[in-house]
């Protein structure tokens, strides 16, 4: 079967985009988040009952940075950089890995999350209101194995309905809301590619 020449290397043309398109963003992927629990009380409001009439005390979340649980915010992210077009490999998703992956990422980022602000009503029906996080970013290439960039920004997570993982919930979306801070920079663009259509 013969083709037309101008099909054919519209054909090819079309292959090459496609793949350039795929190629060109290189794949990322979170490493480790730990809490930084230092919060001001005066950063905190915290009202208690079902009308939120009443005041109580501050939260206490430890005194010292830990790790935190890593699929917990592994999902978050994963699920906004693919949003994005980034291409996000998954950790916890490869349930056989032996140490050998051949899809290791070109990048690994980095997350300290410090909550700045709470003001919340907790109530027997669960929890609701805003909590304001900030996220210290770091980007480690593989490569050149070097953090080669380090940036801070903050997201916003809020209920209006009292659910009983509340504050769990508010925390996830405060940093799911600065990746996509850090990703509307511009800043992973320079290391990851541009991301896909």
């Amino acid at each position: 079967m013969k083709y037309g020449r101008s099909a054919l290397i519209g054909a090819v043309l079309c292959c090459i985009g496609a793949q350039g398109a795929f190629a060109a963003t290189r794949s990322v992927q979170l490493s480790k988040v730990v809490l930084d629990p230092k919060i001001p009380a005066a950063s905190q409001h915290i009202k208690v009952g079902t009308i939120c009439l009443f005041s109580s005390k501050p939260l206490d979340f430890g005194a010292s940075e830990r790790t935190i649980n890593y699929e917990r915010f592994e999902r978050p992210f994963s699920a906004v950089m693919q949003k994005r077009g980034f291409n996000a490999i998954a950790k916890s998703s490869n349930l056989f890995d032996d140490g050998d992956n051949a899809t290791k990422p070109d990048f690994l980022i980095g997350a300290t999350l410090n909550p700045k602000s709470i003001d919340i009503c907790d109530s027997i029906n669960g929890i609701k209101g805003t909590v304001v996080v900030s996220v210290e970013w770091q980007i480690y290439d593989r490569t050149r194995q070097e953090v080669v960039e380090k940036l801070i920004t903050r997201g916003t997570g809020q209920l209006e309905k009292f659910a009983n993982d509340g504050l769990t919930k508010m925390i996830d979306d405060g940093f799911a809301a600065s990746l996509t801070a850090l990703i509307d920079q511009g800043v992973l663009e320079k290391y990851l590619g541009p991301p896909a259509p």
